[in-house]
C-alpha cells in the first residue's frame, strides 16, 4: 500500500477541527459506551478487489480527513462512542499509522474517542518481542496521552488481535517493561484464557460460528471472569460472509444472513443480556468478511438505522449494566436461550404487563419458575422480569429453581 498521505483532504479536516475547538482531555469513560471495531487501511485500489461483495456508499481512501469525519458523524447518529482501530504501530509510517493519527486528531474536535487495537497478524510488523516492546512503548508513552484517545475509568484502553504469536511468558515480559503498574486495559482476542494471566479482559471478533451468536455474550463473560478477567466486551455482529476469503482459511465460518437487521438486533439483545458495560460491534468496516455496518452500496444505512433506538435505549438506563463490565449472573445456574422472539412481562401470565420484546438467540439467567414451569422469571440486562418458558431451551434443571412466582 502507499504510504504517500492525502494532505489536501487531512488538511480540510484539521481546519474544521480547529474551527470547532479541541476538546479537554479525555476523563474516564465510565458507564454503558458503545465502541466499533474500525479498519483504516484502504486506500482507492481497494475498493476493485474482486472478493467483495458489497463496497462503501463512497468508496474512499482511509486516510482522507473528510472521510474519517463523515464516518464519525455517522458513528455518532446511532449512538457509538468511539473506534477501535486496527493498528501495526508507527513503524514505516505505515498506512495504519497514518489513519490512526488522524483519526485522533479529528475525534478530538468532535467529541469521539479511538483506541488502537494493536495488530500482530502482519508478520511486517510487531514480528518480534523487541519490536512490540518499541511499538507499545510509543503508544503508551504518546498516542494515549492524546486528548481524544479512548479511557475507560480513568485508563486508556489497548485491545489486541493475533496476541497469540507470543507466548503468555512473553506477555509477560512485554508488560512489566512497557506497564508495570498496569495504568492502562489491556484486552486479548480469542477464546485462550490462559492470556488473562497478562491481560485485563478479553473479547472475540467472530462469534457467527456459534449455532445461537446471541447466547456466547453471556457464557464468555462468566468465562473470562472465571479466569481472572476484569474487563470483558461482547461482540455483535450484523451478519457474516466470508466466502470469498474460504479458500485460504483453514475453518471459515458459514455465512449468516443479515435477515434485514433481524441478525443484528439479536446479537445486540445478547451483548445486553450479558450485562456488559461496554458493547462492542464487529464492524465498523471489514467488508471482506461483510461484518460492516458502515452505510454501503448493497445495505445501505441499515445497520445504523437498527443500532439507533437499541443503542439510545441501552445508553439510557433502561436495561442497567452490571458494575465492572462483568456478568449480571444467575443465582440459579440455569440458562434459558430462546429460539424466538419473546415478551418480557412483568408478571407471569399474559395478563403482565409488557416490558420488552427479547430477541431470538439471547441467553437468559434464570431466576426463578412458577408453579407448573410454564413461566420463568429471568435477568435481561440486568432487568428481572417473566416470560413463557415453551420458546426455548434451558440449560440445568428447570425444577432446581425456587418457586417465585
Amino acid at each position: 500500500m502507499s504510504s504517500k498521505r492525502l494532505s489536501f483532504g487531512l488538511t480540510l479536516a484539521l481546519l474544521l477541527v480547529l474551527s470547532l475547538g479541541i476538546v479537554s482531555p479525555a476523563s474516564a469513560q465510565d458507564g454503558r459506551q458503545v465502541w466499533a471495531y474500525y479498519f483504516g487501511w484502504y486506500t482507492g485500489d481497494s475498493w476493485g478487489d474482486g472478493r467483495l461483495l458489497d463496497r462503501p456508499a463512497a468508496p474512499y481512501d482511509s486516510r482522507d480527513g473528510g472521510v474519517i469525519s463523515r464516518q464519525i458523524s455517522e458513528a455518532q447518529s446511532a449512538g457509538i462512542d468511539a473506534f477501535i482501530a486496527a493498528w501495526y504501530g508507527p513503524a514505516g509510517d505505515n498506512l495504519t499509522a497514518q489513519t490512526f493519527n488522524a483519526l485522533l486528531d479529528i475525534s478530538a474536535g468532535m467529541g469521539f474517542r479511538a483506541a488502537a487495537s494493536v495488530d500482530l497478524g502482519d508478520p511486517g510488523f510487531n514480528a518480534t518481542v523487541g519490536d512490540t516492546i518499541g511499538t507499545l512503548s510509543y503508544l503508551i508513552g504518546d498516542r494515549a496521552n492524546h486528548p481524544a484517545y479512548l479511557r475507560y475509568n480513568g485508563k486508556p484502553v489497548i485491545y489486541f488481535w493475533n496476541q497469540g504469536r507470543f507466548s503468555v511468558a512473553d506477555w509477560q515480559n512485554i508488560r512489566a517493561q512497557v506497564d508495570p503498574n498496569r495504568n492502562t486495559i489491556w484486552v486479548a482476542e480469542g477464546t485462550n484464557t490462559g492470556y488473562l494471566r497478562v491481560f485485563d479482559g478479553l473479547y472475540l471478533f467472530n462469534t457467527a460460528w456459534a449455532a445461537n451468536p446471541g447466547s456466547v455474550a453471556t457464557q464468555w463473560a462468566r468465562r473470562a471472569a472465571s479466569a481472572g478477567g476484569t474487563f470483558y466486551t461482547p461482540t455483535v455482529l450484523p451478519g457474516w460472509d466470508e466466502s470469498a476469503l474460504a479458500a485460504g482459511r483453514p475453518n471459515p465460518t458459514s455465512p449468516r444472513a443479515r435477515n434485514n437487521g433481524q441478525f443484528l438486533t439479536s446479537s445486540w439483545n445478547g451483548a445486553v443480556a450479558s450485562g456488559a458495560g461496554v458493547i462492542l460491534i464487529v464492524s465498523w468496516n471489514e467488508y471482506l468478511e461483510n461484518s460492516h455496518i458502515e452505510p454501503s452500496q448493497v445495505y445501505g444505512a441499515q445497520s445504523l438505522d437498527v443500532l439507533r433506538p437499541l443503542v439510545a435505549a441501552w445508553e439510557s438506563g433502561s436495561a442497567p449494566a452490571a458494575a465492572g463490565g462483568a456478568a449480571a449472573g444467575s443465582p440459579t445456574g440455569i440458562v434459558y436461550t430462546i429460539q424466538s422472539n419473546v415478551r418480557l412481562r412483568n408478571a407471569p401470565s399474559t395478563g403482565g404487563a409488557e416490558i420488552t420484546t427479547v430477541g431470538a438467540g439471547t441467553a437468559l439467567d434464570v431466576i426463578g419458575r412458577n408453579g407448573d414451569n410454564s413461566w420463568v422469571q429471568v435477568n435481561y440486562g440486568g432487568q428481572s422480569g417473566w416470560m413463557s418458558s415453551g420458546f426455548g431451551s434451558f440449560t440445568g434443571d428447570l425444577n432446581a429453581a425456587p418457586v417465585t412466582g
